[in-house]
């Protein structure tokens, strides 16, 4: 297969089968050859594969790529519970329903367009419309006891991540900063706004079980300044590659690792992802350098 070393053709018939031609290409990719454009254009990827390329180390990034999904996924889910208690605790003692106050956001949330709709009209009526969809119990004893819509400690509860981020796009800088403070005294709010747009991107690639070790951060997420955050120095610059480690998955594991200890103190999330990372023997076409892991990562303080 253009050079590829397939070790059991029928093993690899039955994996291509399995989990499809399209979606493990993404895989192959890593291993193909680099060819030179005509015109000394750069380089692309050519259809051969590189010497001693196997069908087995295709197989054992995919499975890797996998085993940090779920990881993610895990602390992901903690990150995105504590992040909308915070939202709820903020509008909600500034309202029973301040996420549907227009005073809660930007100006631009409530302007209207030609047919006289605004954006926050509409979002909220999705929101509300999830709300009455949903399968939950609490929902259900909601819509089934009272009339009106619902508080947004009650409503909150179907929200998603993409929800989150609606909402702390066009929140008032007030209650960002609130938001943000609650995080860390310090933190900005146009860089904790960065986090979470970050790893929504992240968690969209784990909820789709989309190839994530090795791609560029549709958003990468912002570096907070000053002496009160030392764990994020280290992200600073570019390595020889030329890719910022912020623009890599290292960097949304960076604020992971440091929204799980401020939101939950005792965590070791983050010795378990260090020890899991550092235990593995990827190909070296995907090792971790590809994923924006800085020289000496492993004794840097957030991962102690």
């Amino acid at each position: 297969m253009r050079g590829l070393s397939i070790p059991d053709m029928e093993h690899a018939k039955r994996t291509v089968e399995r989990i499809g031609y399209y979606r493990i290409s993404a895989f192959f990719y890593p291993f193909r050859e680099f060819c030179v454009l005509p015109g000394d254009r750069g380089k692309v990827r050519c259809d051969r594969f590189q010497t001693g390329a196997s069908f087995d180390d295709v197989i054992t990034f995919y499975l890797w790529d996998k085993t940090i999904r779920l990881e993610l996924a895990d602390a992901i889910e903690r990150i995105e519970i504590a992040i909308r208690a915070a939202i709820v605790e903020v509008l909600g003692s500034f309202n029973p329903h301040g996420h549907r106050d227009a005073r809660s956001y930007k100006p631009s949330f409530s302007e209207l367009d030609a047919r006289g709709m605004s954006p926050i009209k509409k979002f909220t009526s999705k929101l509300e419309d999830a709300f009455r969809r949903s399968k939950e119990d609490y929902a259900k004893h909601y819509l089934s006891r009272y009339i009106g819509s619902p508080p947004i400690w009650i409503e909150a509860g179907t929200w998603d991540w993409g929800n989150m981020t609606h909402i702390l796009r066009y929140l008032d800088e007030s209650h960002k900063n609130t938001i943000a403070a609650s995080i860390n005294p310090g933190l900005p709010r146009k860089t904790m706004e960065s986090w979470v747009n970050a790893l929504n991107d992240v968690r969209n690639d784990c909820a789709h079980h989309s190839r994530i070790w090795n791609k560029n951060l549709v958003n990468s997420p912002g570096i907070p300044k000053g002496l009160g955050f030392p764990e994020f120095q280290h992200l600073k610059g570019k390595p020889a590659g030329g890719v910022a480690p912020t623009q890599k998955l290292y960097g949304a594991l960076v604020v992971i690792a440091y929204l799980l200890k401020q939101f939950y103190p005792r965590t070791q999330w983050h010795v378990r992802m260090r020890d899991r990372i550092l235990d593995t023997n990827l190909p070296f076409q995907v090792g971790i350098g590809t994923a924006g892991f800085t020289e000496g990562w492993e004794k840097e303080d957030i991962w102690s």
